[in-house]
């Protein structure tokens, strides 16, 4: 994976051969064919064409990404792939309301990027095991945060099994046991995280890789 900055923007071009590729590939395309449809019952029709974007925010980061709205789903349909992919990110910026921002289609935004980062972490943490041992408390911070995620959408929102475990912390987002049953961690992150520690975790991959 590559980020090119562009003035305040960086952009994340990630290629076929990055462990990422496949499962933000598919992830676009569920992203665009929700976004059309409600652009669609919104408007009568699509006017979506090439070089239009839907702004994801997140939550603890202040940071926002641009996702394709055309692109990903036409290219699936003729059973094409992109060499590549780019998103760019920039910092978070205040956006008056608007029908792409209404708040159910956030709540979808922010429940189908954690099934994508739970694959993402199960397909990969063999990898970081071996380089790292065992020991989560030995992983880059971001492989610990999605730790953290994945126990929790797996377990009903509890992310700890001891009250002595050690806390996570990314990026100024830190979570303890304490935490647990009072502020669920899945209420502090949105899909705009997942996708950023998505992005942390694939660099720490290419490090690893380079070895």
């Amino acid at each position: 994976m590559k980020i090119i900055k562009e003035g305040a923007i960086e952009i994340y071009e990630l290629a076929q051969s990055d462990r990422l590729f496949d499962h933000l590939e598919t992830l676009l395309i569920a992203v665009q064919g929700v976004a059309v449809s409600v652009e669609f019952f919104t408007l009568g029709h699509t006017p979506s064409g090439p070089g239009d974007y839907i702004n994801v925010c997140a939550r603890h980061l202040p940071k926002e990404i641009r996702l394709p709205m055309y692109g990903p789903v036409q290219a699936a349909m003729i059973n094409r792939r992109a060499d590549c992919v780019q998103l760019s990110v920039s910092d978070r910026t205040p956006k008056p309301e608007a029908w792409r921002e209404i708040a159910g289609f956030r709540r979808f935004i922010d429940a189908i990027f954690i099934p994508f980062l739970v694959s993402y972490h199960e397909e990969n943490i063999d990898f970081i095991r071996l380089h790292y041992t065992k020991d989560r408390t030995k992983w880059p911070s971001a492989w610990q945060m999605s730790w953290a995620i994945r126990n929790a959408a797996s377990h009903n929102g509890r992310v700890f099994e001891r009250e002595t475990q050690q806390a996570v912390i990314w990026k100024g987002l830190s979570f303890a046991p304490a935490q647990d049953a009072s502020t669920p961690i899945l209420s502090l992150i949105n899909g705009g995280d997942i996708l950023m520690l998505m992005f942390d975790m694939e660099l720490e991959l290419g490090v690893l890789a380079s070895l």
